[in-house]
């Protein structure tokens, strides 16, 4: 399961972010990987589907698209009919779980 969903979400990027000081960095760029549809938008954040041919493997990639173009992937199933339904949901539960936290008050923390 831990290929679906990183239980810490964002919280390694953003310790990086602040080790860093403010210097930004260029977006990852997807390279091979191919647009396949939108879950849906949540305040700044889309989650879509994309699939990814490079090097010996075909998968599908649940993506999150954050401002400024970063793209981080936060499930991967293999490019079958299989992997295209459990790709969608992984890509629903996503959608949900960011209109939950968007709902929260300013002050939630998980930890």
């Amino acid at each position: 399961m831990d290929t679906v969903i990183r239980p810490d979400f964002q919280r390694a990027a953003k310790v990086r972010a602040k080790a860093r000081g403010n210097e930004t960095r260029a977006p990852r760029a997807i390279g091979t990987a191919q647009y396949v549809k939108t879950y849906g938008e949540v305040g700044l954040h889309a989650v879509s589907l994309v699939r990814d041919r490079s090097g010996s493997r075909d998968v599908y990639q649940v993506v999150i698209d954050g401002p400024g173009g970063q793209v981080g992937p936060v499930g991967v199933e293999p490019a079958t009919a299989d992997g295209m339904f459990d790709a969608d949901r992984i890509g629903l539960a996503v959608v949900r779980t960011l209109e939950l936290v968007a709902g929260r008050p300013e002050d939630f923390d998980v930890a």
